[in-house]
């Protein structure tokens, strides 16, 4: 049986200036649990569906600094097909790592505001 496992090499990122070269990225699309558990519950915990989110990270390299800020970011696993997860998004964060023997990379931090498309 072949395997339907995609290879992470033709992701990307888009949005701000500066989040080119992109190395990786991780989304998580959330859904809020609330606790709905009462005395008629029979002893068992209850959860009923609350506030939808998603937020990400990743790394990047290149000679500009990520913008922060709110911007479009669109996350893809592949250039065409695959997953692909867009809305407008906060960059909160922004981290920058230079080590002696090897190259800089910027690590960032955002979160999506509103809704979100997912395909």
């Amino acid at each position: 049986m072949a395997t339907t496992a995609i290879s992470g090499h033709d992701g990307s990122v888009t949005g701000p200036s500066g989040l080119a070269e992109v190395i990786n990225w991780k989304v998580d699309i959330t859904v809020k649990e609330l606790d709905a558990t009462s005395m008629a519950s029979a002893g068992y915990e209850e959860f009923i569906e609350g506030l939808k989110g998603a937020s990400f990270n990743g790394s990047c390299q290149g000679a500009v600094l990520p913008t922060r800020g709110l911007s479009t970011v669109t996350l893809k696993t592949k250039s065409s097909g695959g997953i692909s997860v867009s809305g407008s998004a906060l960059i909160g964060k922004v981290g920058i790592t230079d080590p002696v023997d090897g190259k800089v990379t910027y690590d960032f931090d955002g979160k999506f505001t509103g809704s979100i498309a997912i395909s």
